[in-house]
């Protein structure tokens, strides 16, 4: 595969369609105890995924809900004791990591094993405007690395490996 931006522009996906981006990772986990969620988030990569791409200047990345994300933490106060002299995207990670339950910024589920053990997924679900894309030029192919990548076509629905 070339990159995000040929494929996407062979597909012809023009710059006000959206581009489906979900990643997912799991963590096993102890479900008895209080703090299996966020055990399984500090273990994942999902907030850092999030992360990264809500700090990507330019992009505007929209939930599953159509929230603009980075705006709704805004709202949410989550962003108001960001010092600006730490880096933004850890800043992020760790918000959603402290905050995924409580606001909905992840999809959290467990699958119990036994009464005790069991695996947490965490996944980020999110969309962007392949315009927003566009407009990275190179650095589009590393900000969706890592993702599986969704578009609708005419022919259907389409994930890109």
């Amino acid at each position: 595969m070339g990159s995000i931006i040929e494929t996407l522009q062979g597909l012809n996906v023009s710059s006000e369609d959206y581009v489906y981006l979900n990643y997912e990772d799991s963590a096993s986990v102890w479900h008895i105890s209080d703090d299996y969620v966020e055990t399984a988030l500090a273990e994942t990569d999902t907030a850092s995924m999030l992360g990264t791409a809500l700090a990507t200047p330019g992009v505007t990345v929209l939930s599953r809900y159509e929230e603009d994300i980075l705006n709704t933490m805004r709202d949410e106060g989550m962003l108001e004791d960001y010092d600006r002299e730490g880096g933004f995207e850890e800043y992020l990670t760790e918000k959603i990591q402290e905050e995924a339950y409580q606001h909905d910024l992840l999809t959290i589920s467990t699958e119990r094993h036994d009464h005790k053990r069991g695996t947490c997924e965490i996944a980020a679900n999110i969309k962007v405007l392949a315009g927003d894309l566009y407009d990275l030029g190179s650095a589009a192919d590393s900000f969706v690395a890592g993702f599986d990548i969704v578009v609708q076509t005419t022919a259907g629905t389409l994930t890109l490996a």
